[in-house]
């Protein structure tokens, strides 16, 4: 009897009391007919971690030429969906408020507008990347969303900016979600990390210089033809578009690379099979089982909640960061530049959480990082918002350190692509917590209400109490997810399934579309 026999007797006798599912029963036959096929995969992934000299460097030259046909093109696509998002800020600061009317409240419902819409279109997109090719979903909404920037610069009043802010918000709806779809796709479990906290830094590393970009276009069109803040529309815009262009060009999954051979084809999904997470391509039909299961499984509801609290937060004290900082009394140039050390706070963090998480990929501390991460920000809020107003210094100081918050999501977000199985169950579970993420964006501006203008200290205290809560769920969180990944290992023990055993079965498993929750042998990674 072979190893994948073994394990399927050992399921027919003790599955039911694993309590995973009857799932399991209905995949054995078709397991067997894929055992075959798979053992060279198999192979190649090395389950049992030996691996020779040559076929590590075989491994590393293969990850690199990955990293320089994949990365460039996330890391620039997301910086520019970013610098979309900034163009209204930096509006702000060149008169767009008195030249488009906006009055009270209209500021914040622009923010509000746009998270709404990309709340709602979550699903509907993340459908279609499951239909239909995912790699050209995300490179037409790129040039499309380019576009509607260029179409801003066009806009006379609220009720014009409101509409094209809102379709901004459809198109940009499935990129994040997509780009964690195509991580997964390309990447290993251990390398997931590093590679989706990459693409998410760009949005401080973009800031940096298009903050500055924006100030010298907005600069130099003052006096001319054209205000200013139509100019910085302009100018992003039109390299949203063109990038759109190239994207659609050149963004790729390994079904349709046409740098690989047909050899490295296979070889780049052989090296993906140990993750248990399934396929990660499009073409899937809906599968309504695993949608169901998305909304019953405990992780997904940490996720949600992680996500939706740490936005309520960066909603208000983001979107209304340069409101505040002009309450200061800075003038236009001080307002932008002193947004920047926020943004290198935001890198550098980036940049170290994503080193860790590479550096101990095979250790669960992810949720320690979080937690850790998260404590600048709680303590800068408390500065923000209780100083008086003529500290500025030390309520400037407390603004720059919650930039660590950023690194701390980045974290949480790409671990959905280590802890999830199953094609559909990814989708909708991306989409999910994107509905959470774009929820608190939505609600988040409203705490900030014209009325406690300029310094908005009521904002500020509810996002005291919004960190508070995020550290009391990353705490619940790590405890239940330990508990989980023991019970699973319990259960194995009892069933007497060796560790050679579990690994390749729950590789089998993971082909066949199962899920985290299905697959005995999945662990999650916190």
């Amino acid at each position: 009897m072979n190893i994948t026999e073994a394990a399927m007797e050992e399921h027919k006798t003790g599955t039911d009391e694993l309590g995973f599912g009857d799932k399991l029963h209905d995949l054995d036959v078709k397991i067997m007919q894929v055992a075959d096929a798979q053992t060279e995969h198999l192979a190649h992934i090395g389950v049992d971690e030996e691996l020779t000299a040559e076929e590590i460097e075989k491994e590393r030259k293969f990850l690199r030429k990955i990293d320089w046909h994949i990365m460039p093109l996330l890391l620039a696509t997301y910086g520019f969906q970013y610098a979309d998002k900034i163009s209204l800020s930096s509006g702000v600061a060149f008169d767009l408020n008195k030249d488009i009317h906006l009055v009270g409240n209209d500021f914040a419902w622009l923010s509000t507008g746009f998270y709404l819409a990309y709340m709602v279109f979550e699903f509907p997109f993340g459908f279609l990347m499951q239909k239909y090719p995912l790699d050209k979903v995300l490179a037409y909404t790129v040039l499309c969303w380019g576009i509607c920037v260029l179409c801003m610069a066009a806009c006379q009043n609220f009720v014009q900016l409101m509409a094209i802010r809102t379709i901004l918000g459809i198109l940009e709806s499935p990129v994040t979600p997509g780009f964690l779809i195509i991580i997964s796709a390309w990447y290993k479990r251990e390398e997931q990390a590093s590679r989706s906290i990459a693409f998410f830094a760009m949005n401080s590393f973009f800031s940096l210089f298009i903050l500055m970009c924006n100030y010298a276009v907005g600069h130099a069109a003052v006096g001319g033809p054209i205000a200013s803040w139509k100019a910085i529309n302009l100018f992003l815009g039109s390299l949203s578009f063109v990038w759109g262009i190239i994207l659609i060009l050149t963004l790729c999954t390994p079904k349709n690379a046409r740098w690989l051979t047909p050899e490295e084809r296979d070889y780049a999904h052989a090296r993906l099979v140990r993750n248990k997470t399934g396929e990660s391509t499009s073409g899937y039909a809906v599968n309504w089982d695993q949608v169901w299961e998305a909304f019953r499984d405990p992780q997904v509801y940490f996720t949600m909640t992680f996500t939706f609290l740490s936005c309520l937060a960066s909603g208000g004290f983001s979107t209304f960061s340069t409101l505040i900082l002009r309450s200061f009394g800075l003038t236009t140039e001080e307002t932008i530049s002193y947004q920047l050390p926020w943004y290198a706070i935001m890198f550098v963090g980036s940049v170290l959480i994503g080193w860790l998480s590479q550096k101990y990929a095979h250790k669960n501390c992810y949720l320690i990082l979080v937690f850790l991460f998260d404590i600048p920000p709680l303590i800068g809020i408390f500065m923000e918002g209780l100083l008086p107003n003529s500290k500025h210094w030390g309520r400037l100081i407390g603004y720059w350190i919650t930039g660590t918050y950023c690194p701390a999501s980045y974290l949480v977000w790409s671990s959905t692509g280590l802890n999830v199985g199953g094609r559909t169950k990814k989708s909708v579970v991306q989409a999910l917590v994107f509905m959470s993420w774009c929820l608190g964006f939505v609600i988040g501006p409203q705490a900030f209400q014209a009325s406690t203008a300029p310094q908005y200290r009521p904002g500020l205290y509810l996002c005291c109490a919004y960190f508070i809560a995020i550290q009391v769920v990353t705490v619940a969180w790590f405890v239940w997810v330990r508990w989980e990944n023991k019970r699973r290992d319990k259960k194995a023990q009892a069933m007497g399934v060796t560790p050679e055993q579990a690994a390749i079965e729950g590789c089998l498993y993971g082909l066949q579309d199962m899920t985290d929750r299905q697959n005995p042998h999945f662990r999650y990674h916190y």
